[in-house]
């Protein structure tokens, strides 16, 4: 093993990869010795991001190991091989490395070893796409010596960038706003995984996606969490997806399926709705509450457009909008709540701004839109109110309240 192992960290050397940095990571975060958990969904970018680390501290004169878990020539790795990874290191070269393990939750014991290292002084990189990586894994099983980064698919700014536009702030303004529309509306459509972006046709986008969703179903859920009816699964996905913001408990999936005879208990739909989020292919967003009891009527929103897409069963423009703003909002590192009294108010973020998303606000809904910002303003009395359109911009005053109607494009590229 001392010998594959010896002959993986030269590949790591000689690696030379073509890619758009991203900088989500301070270069204070970087050049410290602090280690690093990147999180997140398979394929978001978070091996290159880990490549762009590396590249940072090799302009620095900084030695590195990089080991992917998931080459299948470390298939029979076990435990007690950890220790050869230095060993074959310091047969090659001498001076202390930075160490790069992708996937290492792969291997039973891990945590146990990346965690002597830190203690040992080594900066340590790993990432990681499952439940094992989730915060309070992280926290129990590393005690708290390493820093947490989520790696999520493209903002719509970081798509841009993928597209080739450097954005300027004139662009809103000037003719330039026309392509920055057109190229919001792929990104409405198909999501932000950077591969994906890449590629301009719909046929192509779409086989990418699906490839990318077996992949999580069959390797995350299906063979890792040990899914005992794939069935079942897919069909509490489409019904997540059906009820994209809005409230549907695990009772109410339970009771549809067992109108589609489907024999499965509710604790049952609960676990699975739990590995779904825990394979980051959905995000729970909670009441802006401080019950216990209210906290667990959540909303659920999926991790990517993309996914949205791949179950679509009619167009729902309303509903893609909505899955893109939550999205967008997670990406920036807000915290996001729903509003639930009288009326409903789609989102809450923190103290500050209170926010309704609808693709065309008109006569039929634009008095429930209004009211449910009025009343989520009036009760956590919040100074901003937005709702968030398609294609829609002014301001209306309500009770003195200055509500502003702006298109999703706009307000994300000026926020």
């Amino acid at each position: 093993m001392k010998e594959v192992i010896k002959k993986i960290i030269s590949e790591g050397w000689d690696l030379k990869l073509s890619y758009i940095p991203r900088n989500l990571i301070s270069s204070e975060l970087i050049t410290s010795n602090v280690p690093l958990v990147l999180t997140g969904p398979r394929r978001a970018g978070k091996s290159y991001t880990m490549y762009e680390i590396r590249e940072v501290l090799r302009k620095k004169g900084k030695d590195f190991v990089y080991i992917n878990f998931e080459d299948e020539r470390l298939l029979q790795f076990k435990t007690e091989d950890f220790d050869l990874i230095l060993e074959a290191y310091y047969e090659l070269r001498e001076e202390k490395p930075v160490l790069f393990f992708d996937e290492i939750h792969n291997v039973n014991g891990w945590e146990r070893y990346v965690r002597r290292l830190a203690d040992n002084g080594y900066k340590v990189v790993i990432t990681g796409s499952n439940s094992k990586m989730l915060s309070k894994e992280i926290a129990e099983r590393l005690g708290g010596r390493f820093i947490e980064i989520n790696i999520y698919p493209l903002s719509f700014k970081e798509f841009l960038k993928f597209k080739g536009v450097e954005f300027k702030e004139e662009y809103l303004y000037s003719k330039q706003r026309f392509k920055l529309k057109k190229y919001f509306d792929e990104y409405l459509e198909f999501g932000g995984f950077p591969e994906v972006s890449l590629f301009s046709g719909k046929m192509s986008k779409e086989k990418l996606l699906n490839t990318y969703f077996d992949l999580v179903f069959y390797k995350d859920l299906v063979s890792r969490e040990r899914v005992e009816n794939e069935e079942v699964l897919k069909l509490i996905i489409k019904k997540l997806r059906e009820n994209i913001g809005k409230l549907i408990t695990p009772r109410r999936i339970y009771s549809f399926l067992k109108e589609s005879d489907m024999p499965i208990s509710p604790n049952t739909v609960d676990r699975y709705i739990n590995y779904l989020q825990e394979s980051f292919l959905i995000i729970s967003c909670l009441p802006f509450a401080k019950s216990v009891s209210k906290q667990i009527r959540k909303k659920r929103y999926f991790i990517d457009n993309g996914y949205v897409k791949l179950f679509e069963i009619k167009e729902d423009k309303g509903l893609m909008l909505e899955n893109l703003i939550f999205t967008e909002l997670i990406k920036k590192g807000k915290k996001v709540f729903y509003h639930l009294g009288q009326n409903e108010c789609d989102f809450i973020l923190g103290s500050n701004e209170a926010m309704q998303v609808t693709y065309e606000l008109n006569k039929e809904n634009e008095d429930r839109e209004v009211k449910g910002l009025l009343e989520a303003m009036k009760t956590y009395k919040l100074k901003k109110g937005y709702i968030i359109t398609n294609d829609q911009e002014k301001e209306i005053r309500v009770n003195n309240k200055k509500i502003i109607i702006m298109p999703a494009w706009k307000w994300i590229l000026k926020n």
